[in-house]
């Protein structure tokens, strides 16, 4: 008689062979028997434990896929333990079943992942990826999982995945000294860190396991989000991460815990150890420029010569009047995309921009919330000069912009060939000059999105700002010439639209 162990093992490859000659002639039934296959398996998890080193590589995933589902807690630890591919990623199972029970199974998996065990582990993990991509959170269930996991957040950057196959057994080094009797094992996830700060379960679990495997496991974080966090319990968790890993780093905080991390006693968080670091975004960041090095800015502008590969900056209500080029002097590579904005730009400012080494690469640049209205012609129209070989989107939002600032600009807007968006809202324009901003900009052929504001003939404006009512009958009317310009131009690609509640609105009142 065949041995129990063996009969199940030998039903599911039977199943498994049948269900690939059914995909090549399109016969989609019998997928659903493999994973039934897979339930009745999971039905007596101690069966799972028996027969788990007999099965092929290729049942592996279908099997963890359905644990995942119901929640098979050994069998998902047996499986992550065993798992025969050089990565492991969860994220749309996590979509699919967001199980606290399941993904803390996974986690206890990786207990045998640890530099002090006597027995090597079976496993031929080196990547388990929990991020979750853009496409992932659009998706159906994906809201759910993000509110039952708040640290979790998409992340733009995409992990690299070996190859699906299992990991050759390395040759014998005849070099002398220590050998590692592994590699280690990266662990994959962006976070969101928001106060007030009560560790999550699972996440706690996870900082144990990786602080317990003295090395075995690498904690690495693409996408970092920080936001009024208390920095002593930021500070435990900068440093079981790979710092050198992270390419995005969002700091939002009114405190001044970021000046903490950029002090210089603070070795283990220093940001320039994040020298890997792509794009950086700082919200409400104190600066404080002194002479006399009575505030930390100092240390932290130092820091930011050491990313050498940081395309991205982001500075939001900050107050930065007339210092602008201590943070970009600080900078030694050409940034791609600049956005500084409400940080209180003076002309000074603009003028060193347009004088820097960045207009060279900007493909973005956003000034919204800054007062330009006395920058033109010079020295706006001269920076739109400089940056025309590349610019792509242009964001001018909240900037206290008239007819006769706009009509200034037309020239140096106009140089700007490769401008793809372009953003105006909240400026008091009339419809006359919008009519006439679109004949002007009708030879930009790659300019396909403008966002235009409500004009001031449709709405009142106070202090640069647009307030209410909004006459809907004559904007209506001007979305209809514009479109009927965009139309007799043969412009159909280009798209103007105000902001975004109100072409709701619009689209409900016509």
């Amino acid at each position: 008689m065949v041995p129990f162990p063996q009969l199940l093992s030998y039903h599911i490859n039977l199943t498994y062979s049948f269900t690939n000659w059914s995909m090549e002639v399109n016969y989609p039934a019998p997928l659903r028997l493999l994973e039934l296959a897979a339930h009745s398996l999971l039905s007596n998890e101690a069966s799972v434990l028996l027969v788990l080193e007999q099965l092929t590589v290729n049942l592996f995933p279908p099997l963890l896929t359905a644990a995942f589902a119901k929640g098979h807690r050994k069998a998902l630890k047996a499986l992550v333990q065993a798992w025969p591919f050089p990565f492991l990623r969860l994220g749309s199972l996590i979509v699919q079943w967001p199980n606290q029970d399941s993904l803390q199974a996974v986690v206890n998996g990786l207990e045998a992942f640890s530099a002090h065990r006597a027995c090597p582990r079976k496993s031929e993990l080196r990547m388990l990826d929990f991020t979750l991509d853009s496409e992932q959170v659009h998706s159906k269930g994906a809201s759910e999982a993000l509110a039952k996991f708040p640290f979790w957040l998409p992340s733009a950057v995409k992990a690299e995945m070996p190859q699906a196959t299992a990991r050759p057994k390395p040759a014998e080094n005849t070099k002398k000294g220590p050998k590692q009797p592994w590699e280690a094992v990266e662990i994959h996830i962006d976070l969101f860190l928001r106060g007030p700060f009560k560790l999550d379960k699972f996440l706690s679990s996870l900082l144990t396991k990786v602080e317990q495997s003295h090395g075995a496991l690498h904690l690495c974080c693409r996408k970092l989000h920080i936001e009024e966090m208390p920095f002593h319990s930021l500070l435990g968790i900068l440093k079981t991460l790979k710092l050198d890993f992270i390419q995005e780093l969002e700091v939002f905080d009114w405190f001044d815990w970021f000046w903490a991390l950029s002090d210089p006693n603070l070795s283990a968080t220093q940001l320039g150890r994040i020298f890997n670091l792509r794009s950086l975004k700082l919200i409400y960041y104190n600066w404080a420029f002194s002479s006399w090095g009575e505030r930390p800015s100092s240390y932290f502008l130092s820091q930011l010569t050491r990313l050498g590969h940081l395309q991205k900056l982001h500075l939001s209500y900050s107050y930065l009047s007339g210092n602008l080029h201590y943070v970009l002097s600080s900078l030694w590579v050409p940034l791609h995309s600049l956005e500084i904005c409400y940080c209180r730009l003076l002309d000074t400012d603009i003028t060193y921009l347009s004088q820097s080494p960045h207009t060279t690469c900007l493909k973005k640049l956003d000034l919204s919330g800054n007062n330009l209205s006395y920058m033109i012609p010079r020295p706006l129209g001269t920076l739109l000069r400089e940056v025309s070989g590349t610019l792509q989107h242009l964001d001018l939002n909240h900037c206290r912009l008239k007819d006769a600032h706009l009509s200034a600009l037309l020239p140096s807007l106009c140089c700007c060939s490769h401008l793809s968006s372009l953003s105006l809202s909240d400026n008091p324009i009339s419809s006359a000059c919008l009519l006439s901003l679109l004949e002007h900009t009708m030879g930009l052929m790659e300019l396909k999105q403008v966002l235009y504001p409500i004009p001031v003939d449709c709405c009142m404006y106070l202090h640069g700002l647009s307030w209410g009512p909004v006459n809907k009958d004559k904007l209506c009317q001007l979305q209809a010439e514009i479109q009927k310009q965009l139309q007799a131009m043969q412009r159909a690609d280009m798209q103007w639209s105000p902001p975004l509640p109100l072409l709701m609105q619009l689209v409900q009142f016509e």
